[in-house]
């Protein structure tokens, strides 16, 4: 089995299409097609739909699939083992959205400074959807977040610290500087899309009383949210260290809401052990690490 074939696979599938694959691996189409061809006689069995658009795996390439991803990852590995204690190459890392507007500049200079010769591919994404892109050998290491109360247990698992939120409101807004979470029933939010782990805290804290989150935007990026937040459009939920280097801090104003603290825990996953390629995953921990130290250090009373 040649590995190359292997590659091309894995990449038609999570490309969505062999020309997509094609540009990924610096080939031409008929390449890729001959390389899948060869996999197939090799394994014996239909990797591809060929009929579907855009590329789909048969059942037995969605198992062959899965095995094919574990076979790269533990080449990748090797190779990584093999190396002198420099790093070098392709780094492959997620950033959740959730901390992404605060970390993915620090961290890529981090990167930068501390190894130089690591060629850092950072994403940012949902957490659910980095897990899944880990686990499936797309990611070498992802920051996600977590609830609280659901530590991720394993030995390539590092807490970073927790995040926590503040409810945002513009500078006119009605509602008193201290609350209940029932007042927040019927006010419109800017707010995160689905997947959110703060919305997703919203939503239960507002069903009890027999409420919904009633969305004006939902949109990523606190900056915006704030900025929208300042022109009265609605009120938010948004991270104190991001709310105190804002231009807009002037024109918002914090509501305590007594019976509703938001928090997710931040955490460093890796694929495994990465070798010399530990000093960048750390380098990247350690921003994120620090924004959350940060964050925690001025939500805190003097």
């Amino acid at each position: 089995m040649n590995l190359e074939d292997v590659r091309a696979f894995v990449a038609v599938i999570d490309s969505g299409s062999i020309g997509h694959a094609a540009r990924r691996l610096a080939l031409t189409q008929p390449a890729v097609s001959r390389r899948i061809q060869r996999l197939e006689e090799v394994l014996g069995v239909t990797l591809l739909d060929r009929d579907s658009k855009p590329a789909k795996a048969t059942r037995a390439g969605e198992a062959a699939y899965r095995r094919c991803v574990a076979v790269l990852r533990a080449a990748d590995a090797l190779a990584r083992d093999s190396r002198s204690a420099t790093a070098a190459g392709p780094l492959r890392v997620g950033l959740t959205l959730a901390l992404s507007e605060a970390v993915l500049a620090p961290a890529i200079e981090a990167v930068r400074t501390r190894c130089p010769a690591v060629a850092l591919r950072l994403t940012t994404e949902c957490s659910g959807a980095l897990r899944r892109q880990l686990a499936d050998g797309q990611l070498d290491a992802a920051v996600v977040m977590a609830k609280n109360d659901r530590p991720l247990d394993g030995p390539h698992a590092k807490k970073l610290g927790t995040e926590r939120v503040l409810v945002v409101v513009p500078k006119d807004s009605p509602l008193e500087d201290r609350v209940g979470v029932a007042a927040l029933a019927g006010q419109t939010f800017v707010i995160n899309p689905d997947g959110c782990g703060f919305r997703a805290q919203l939503d239960r804290a507002l069903a009890v009383h027999g409420a919904a989150v009633e969305v004006m935007a939902e949109t990523w990026g606190a900056s915006l949210q704030l900025a929208l937040i300042a022109r009265g459009l609605g009120i938010g939920l948004i991270p104190e260290g991001i709310l105190a280097a804002s231009p807009w801090r002037d024109a918002v104003r914090v509501v305590t809401v007594e019976d509703f603290s938001p928090g997710l825990d931040a955490w460093m996953l890796t694929a495994g052990p990465l070798g010399p390629f530990e000093a960048a995953v750390e380098a990247i921990a350690g921003s994120a690490r620090a924004f959350l130290t940060e964050n925690l250090a001025t939500a805190e009373p003097a």
